[in-house]
C-alpha cells in the first residue's frame, strides 16, 4: 500500500470502516494537512473539503486502487441511478451468490484483502460516492435512471448527472454498461462510455421475469436488468429466474408490513425523492392513501403533486416539506382530501381513519428523513413499530 498516511473526513459508517482498516493494516491516521490521501465520507460535500496538498478520495475510490493492488482483483459490478439501486444491487448479489457492499450500508473497504474468497462484488454507488472517484472503473457498470435529486448537494441536472456518468467513463471494450433506453438523460451520457453497451426498456423485458413474485411493473424492470448483469458473468436466463424465485425484497422498500381490517400497510421509507413515491403509487391498483414526510430539498413539486393527486385517494403529511406539499396540493386542487398532521403516530392514525376496507395505506415519504429521523432505516422501523401499537398486530 503506497499510501502510508491518510486522513479521514467524517464519522459514520464509512469513517469507521476505513479507521479500522488502517489500523489493521498498520497505516498511520493523521490530520489532513499532515497525510498522504485523505479519505472522505459520502455525507461530506467538496466544498466543505479541507484545502490540503493530498488528494481526496471516496472510499470507493480508494478500495478500487487497493484491489487492483491484488494479484486477483475481484469482478466489480457497479449499480448506480436515482432510483432502484439498492433493489438490483441485492438482486444481482443474490442472483450470483455474491457479496454486496457501498451505498446500500457495507463499506466496501471491507472486502479489501479479501479477493480470494470473494471474487466477485457487487457495489452500490451513490452520486455522493461518485463525486470523489477519480479512476473507478468496474467490470459491470449498471446506470437505472437519472430524475431530479440531491439538488442541494449537486447544484443542477447538469452535474447531477455528470457525477452519475463516473461508473461508466472510465471503462473500455473489455468493460459492460447497462443502461435504461427509455431514460433520455441516461442516453445522453453514451457517447461518453467506450464499454459494450446494453440497453434494457420496459417493454423489452423477457417475459419469464413476469411469472415472479414481485410488487410492482419496476421491479419486473429491475429483475431483468439483474438477469443481464449475470448473463455477462455466464450466468443463464434460467438460473437467474431461479434465484429470484427465493429472492425476498429489501426492508424499507415496498415491504408488507401487515393486513389489518382489510387494509394494507406498506413501508417505503426508502423513497427519499418524489419519483421513487410515484412509482411506488404506480405500482398498485387498489386506492392508495399516501403518507409523506421528510426534508424540503428544494425541488419544485408541483407536477408531482398532480400525479399524486391522480393516483392516491388521500394524502397525509408532516415534516419539513409538509407545509411545500400542501400549499401546492391547495393550489392544484383545493378540494383535495389533504391532512396535514404533527407526526407520524398522528399521521398513521389519520390514515387509518379515513382508509376504508380494500385499500392500501403507503408510507412513501418522497423525500430524506433527517428532520426528524436518524435516516430512512430508522424512519421505516418508527413506521412498523407504530402500526404494530395502533393495530395491536404482533409484527414480524
Amino acid at each position: 500500500m503506497k499510501n502510508n498516511r491518510i486522513a479521514i473526513l467524517g464519522e459514520g459508517i464509512t469513517a469507521k470502516s476505513v479507521s479500522a482498516f488502517c489500523k489493521t493494516h498498520s497505516i498511520d491516521i493523521v490530520s489532513p494537512e499532515e497525510a498522504d490521501l485523505v479519505i472522505a465520507s459520502p455525507g461530506i460535500p467538496p466544498k466543505e473539503y479541507p484545502r490540503v496538498k493530498a488528494e481526496i478520495i471516496s472510499d470507493i475510490e480508494w478500495a478500487y486502487r487497493l484491489f487492483q493492488e491484488s494479484a486477483h482483483p475481484p469482478k466489480l459490478i457497479a449499480v448506480t441511478g436515482t432510483n432502484g439501486k439498492s433493489t438490483v444491487t441485492a438482486m444481482i448479489a443474490h442472483i450470483l451468490d455474491a457479496p454486496y457492499a457501498g451505498n446500500i450500508g457495507i463499506p466496501l473497504i471491507n472486502y479489501v484483502g479479501l479477493e480470494q474468497e470473494f471474487p466477485c462484488i457487487v457495489v452500490e454507488v451513490s452520486s455522493y460516492q461518485l463525486e470523489s472517484c477519480v479512476r473507478f472503473k468496474p467490470d459491470i457498470s449498471i446506470l437505472l435512471n437519472i430524475t431530479e435529486d440531491h439538488m442541494t448537494r449537486h447544484g443542477s441536472m447538469e452535474e447531477y448527472s455528470k457525477q452519475k456518468a463516473k461508473v461508466c467513463m472510465n471503462q473500455d471494450e473489455k468493460d459492460l454498461f447497462i443502461y435504461n433506453s427509455d431514460d433520455e438523460l441516461v442516453c445522453e451520457l453514451l457517447n461518453g462510455c467506450k464499454a459494450r453497451k446494453i440497453g434494457f426498456s420496459m417493454t423489452s423485458i423477457e417475459p419469464r421475469i413476469r411469472q415472479l413474485s414481485l410488487v410492482g411493473e419496476h421491479n419486473f424492470c429491475n429483475a431483468w436488468v439483474a438477469v443481464l448483469a449475470a448473463q455477462d458473468c455466464e450466468q443463464s436466463i434460467e438460473t437467474s429466474l431461479s434465484f429470484l424465485k427465493s429472492f425476498k425484497g429489501l426492508k424499507h422498500r415496498l415491504e408488507l408490513v401487515t393486513e389489518h381490517k382489510g387494509r394494507l400497510f406498506y413501508n417505503d421509507s426508502k423513497a427519499t425523492n418524489p419519483d421513487s413515491t410515484l412509482i411506488a403509487l404506480r405500482a398498485f391498483s387498489k386506492p392508495v392513501h399516501l403518507i409523506l414526510c421528510g426534508e424540503d430539498k428544494q425541488l419544485e413539486l408541483t407536477d408531482f403533486m398532480k400525479e399524486v393527486q391522480k393516483k392516491a385517494l388521500t394524502v397525509t403529511a408532516f415534516g419539513t416539506v409538509a407545509d411545500k406539499i400542501c400549499s401546492i396540493s391547495r393550489v392544484i386542487n383545493p378540494d383535495y382530501a389533504l391532512y396535514q398532521v404533527s407526526n407520524l403516530e398522528e399521521a398513521i392514525q389519520n390514515t387509518m381513519r379515513v382508509a376504508k376496507e380494500g385499500s392500501v395505506i403507503l408510507f412513501s415519504p418522497s423525500s430524506s428523513s433527517f428532520d426528524m429521523f436518524n435516516g430512512f432505516e430508522n424512519r421505516g422501523d418508527m413506521f412498523i413499530e407504530t402500526v404494530a401499537e395502533l393495530t395491536d398486530e404482533i409484527l414480524v
